[in-house]
């Protein structure tokens, strides 16, 4: 026991120092989902004042009835190149998110190798200093054995040949039990390495399925925005297009009247169509 006491205690502080990091790369697994959530709301955010900042403009150049065809179609551009531009900075932000993800795993891979090298070196120290106090048992106790079977003889003479094949058999025993007792430990270790090892494949495939789950979500996420926003970018080229028609027919009501006001055309005559037919009169 007081060979092991430091082994252990070495064993015990290796696998208090592997918890402490492992919980510190969860500390910083959490606090960079956390700065990826807070990312990806404030893009939502951006994304959806811009297409609010879109559909003010339209709203605000409706109340102009002025505004010609090609401030239209301009105006339809910016808000596709806006939308564009917004697209590629939330591509690029998901891609950097990714690259920061496959990092962080790299890290944390590279750091259960370390910590897994370390532990088998433990181990192998542990057995080597078991083997070596199994071997110094035994030959205790084969000293033991000599010592007592001499002062035997001392005290009582030669034992005859029953007691000899007797202690043969004793010694036999024992030497078949102790390599019992080894094999048994032997197995005990390779059992507990292999526990540890399937503990710590469990625990990495949980985290790898978690990551991989908030990937998908989070992708599903962009992609039902990105569909969001071009419904959005639809259906405000359908109220440019429908202004559009309410200003030429505005504009077409206003050309009538005062065609009528300026011929005095109270009798319903036809309004000319064309625009050669209308008189040119200073007002």
């Amino acid at each position: 026991q007081q060979q092991q006491g430091p082994a252990s205690q070495e064993l015990t502080a290796l696998r208090t120092e592997n918890a402490s990091a492992t919980q510190s790369s969860e500390d910083v697994k959490e606090r960079l989902e956390s700065g990826r959530l807070l990312q990806g709301q404030e893009e939502e955010e951006q994304l959806r004042d811009a297409s609010r900042a879109g559909t003010n403009q339209v709203g605000g150049k409706g109340g102009v009835c002025q505004l010609s065809a090609s401030q239209v179609e301009k105006g339809d551009l910016e808000l596709g190149e806006q939308f564009d531009a917004l697209r590629k900075e939330h591509m690029e932000a998901l891609q950097e998110l990714q690259r920061a993800h496959e990092q962080e795993k790299l890290s944390l891979a590279e750091s259960h190798c370390r910590s897994q090298l370390a532990l088998q070196e433990m181990i192998q120290e542990l057995n080597s200093q078991l083997k070596s106090f199994q071997d110094r048992m035994k030959r205790v106790e084969e000293s033991l054995l000599s010592t007592d079977y001499k002062k035997h003889i001392q005290e009582h003479g030669s034992p005859s040949p029953f007691w000899e094949q007797e202690l043969e058999s004793l010694h036999f025993v024992i030497e078949m039990k102790n390599e019992h007792i080894h094999s048994l430990d032997k197995k005990l270790l390779n059992l507990e390495t292999v526990v540890e090892k399937n503990l710590l494949l469990e625990e990495k495939v949980k985290n790898l399925q978690q990551e991989n789950e908030d990937l998908q979500v989070r992708t599903q996420n962009h992609l039902i925005m990105a569909r969001q926003l071009s419904e959005e970018l639809l259906a405000t080229r359908g109220a440019l297009e429908k202004e559009m028609q309410l200003r030429e027919q505005a504009h077409h009501d206003k050309e009538e009247l005062m065609y009528r006001v300026l011929t005095g055309a109270a009798d319903g005559s036809p309004f000319p169509s064309a625009a050669g037919e209308v008189p040119l009169i200073a007002t």
